[in-house]
């Protein structure tokens, strides 16, 4: 039963993702083109570190990483491209977190490229703070959902397992709210 709610988390995460794809390409819902490429490219690192590590079903972060891709394709395919100072700072904390990577060995890399993932995470916050759209609510309530069941699905209480899970929920959440405020 766990092991089907890990899987379901991660395959619900890309239809998830590829039904927002489809609503962002109808809509002019703002999303921030550099968080949403900072978000693929970390995920892969995610997925490749979680295997790495031991981690023998990482269906959460290789969800959301063939989300975010469908979803970054669109936005580039509308021609949106903001870059501005908190991008910059938002790429330079990112970058130095996944340069750890290659220090730290795959299970303090997956910390540090979580973390990467959270400073990746500001635009996208800052543009839901000033061009609050409430539209996009049920993606991040969605993707909570999908987070809440890969972890509820790890096989245990591990950085390899749960860590990833836990903090999308957590992010997702705070997305939800800060989008419907």
């Amino acid at each position: 039963m766990k092991a089907k709610a890990n899987f379901f988390g991660g395959a619900l995460s890309i239809i998830i993702a590829f039904f927002f794809a489809l609503f962002l390409a109808r809509s002019n819902v703002p999303q921030n083109i550099a968080s949403w490429t900072m978000w693929a490219l970390l995920d892969a690192y995610i997925v490749i570190t979680c295997i790495a590590s031991g981690n023998k079903r990482p269906w959460l972060p290789l969800g959301c990483m063939l989300g975010a891709c469908s979803v970054v394709a669109i936005l580039f395919s509308r021609g949106e491209w903001k870059w501005g100072y908190v991008e910059t700072i938002s790429v330079l904390g990112a970058g130095i977190a996944f340069l750890s990577w290659w220090r730290l060995g795959p299970k303090y890399a997956i910390i540090a490229i979580i973390l990467a993932m959270m400073i990746s995470g500001i635009p996208a916050v800052c543009d839901a703070w000033t061009e609050n759209d409430p539209s996009s609510w049920w993606y991040w309530g969605g993707s909570a959902f999908c987070a809440l069941l890969s972890c509820y699905g790890a096989k245990g209480w591990t950085i390899e397992e749960r860590l990833f899970p836990a903090t999308s929920f957590s992010f997702s959440i705070f997305m939800t709210v800060l989008v419907l405020s």
